[in-house]
């Protein structure tokens, strides 16, 4: 495959944090295996449960992984091991109240230095309060909501007319790579990014088992049908991205 420059726009890398990989090892095999297919940043995105825990204490949790990892990698250093950029953030599970968070505590589960906040939506139909939530955090809060594996949720938006309007004032929606693997699912996800209801894709990698880090079928995928400009969209880097 080509190499180019992209970003896996979800992932569960940080070792030991949720139900992603085990240690930093697994961690290290996994930051491996998307560099190998030409990816050059990964967002961590570890779930954050407001119902269980406060924002501090995930991010202090957070923080304790992240230099589990980073502890690793430097200890393989003369290796001379190319990884990909590694963006902290959160895949924050949707609540009515996450409009009226702390506005500190807001900004520290956002993505690397912007202002994107990856939400994982309610599985069932999404009513008024939803949509009402995310247009809060975008008016109100300035937060841009990214809607993390909208494949999941295709059922689950019955109001099409609703969700594009919150697109068109911000709104961005991240589809998995798994979801071009199906013949059927391939459809259905091309018809949703013709429609302009996608803006990212990322692995959703939780391990190097049953839920590996793969973005080269999907990278190929998006290139035979939309192109390279298209594919440079999808796989954007961070604005503001650091190293750890």
């Amino acid at each position: 495959m080509r190499q180019m420059i992209a970003t896996d726009w979800h992932t569960h890398i940080l070792p030991g944090l949720d139900d992603g990989s085990r240690d930093p090892q697994e961690s290290l095999a996994m930051l491996q295996s998307i560099a190998s297919q030409g990816v050059s940043a990964a967002v961590l995105t570890p779930h954050f449960y407001p119902q269980n825990e406060s924002p501090g204490r995930f991010l202090e949790r957070r923080e304790t992984a992240r230099f589990r990892l980073e502890k690793a990698i430097a200890g393989r250093a003369d290796e001379g091991i190319d990884l990909p950029v590694r963006i902290l953030g959160a895949e924050v599970y949707y609540f009515d109240e996450l409009g009226g968070m702390d506005a500190e505590e807001l900004s520290a589960l956002c993505i690397g230095d912007t202002r994107i906040l990856m939400v994982e939506m309610p599985m069932d139909p999404w009513d008024h309060r939803v949509f009402a939530c995310l247009e809060k955090l975008i008016y109100q809060r300035k937060i841009q909501p990214l809607v993390a594996h909208i494949d999941r949720y295709y059922r689950a938006v019955k109001d099409k007319e609703a969700l594009d309007a919150l697109i068109g004032e911000g709104l961005l929606v991240q589809l998995n790579a798994s979801a071009f693997q199906g013949q059927l699912s391939r459809r259905k996800a091309i018809r949703w990014i013709q429609d302009g209801r996608v803006h990212r894709i990322g692995s959703d990698c939780h391990n190097m088992r049953d839920r590996k880090p793969e973005l080269s079928g999907a990278i190929e995928v998006i290139r035979r049908q939309f192109g390279e400009e298209a594919l440079a969209m999808y796989f954007a880097g961070v604005e503001g991205q650091i190293d750890g």
